[in-house]
């Protein structure tokens, strides 16, 4: 699977699941009725679980917070997505240079 954020290359080692949401609202009213509001509106959001020997790869995704980018999926673009905090990342052994990180995106569809 080849994945990009605003031309940061992941090394992605596994994809979380996708879970589909949209936007819904279930009120019980006094009188014992439901009133629900809803919208067709899916939300987007892909989450993955990556590896790497170069720290630069994950410092340059912790620099693109809070910015818009392309999120690229197997040559599939996602304009105006962001990265959804927090990033977790950890060295699997302390000075191996080798470290795991899970990254979540979302995308502003307003």
């Amino acid at each position: 699977m080849a994945v990009s954020f605003d031309g940061v290359t992941l090394s992605v080692i596994k994809e979380g699941e996708i879970a589909v949401d949209a936007p819904f609202k279930q009120t019980t009213l006094l009188s014992g009725k439901v009133y629900i509001q809803a919208s067709p509106e899916q939300k987007f959001a892909r989450t993955f679980e990556c590896y790497t020997e170069d720290f630069t790869e994950i410092s340059n995704l912790l620099g693109k917070l809070g910015s818009s980018g392309t999120l690229v999926i197997d040559s599939e673009s996602f304009t105006k997505c962001y990265i959804a905090p927090p990033v977790r990342y950890k060295e699997l052994i302390k000075g191996s240079g080798k470290y795991t990180y899970n990254i979540n995106f979302v995308r502003h569809t307003a």
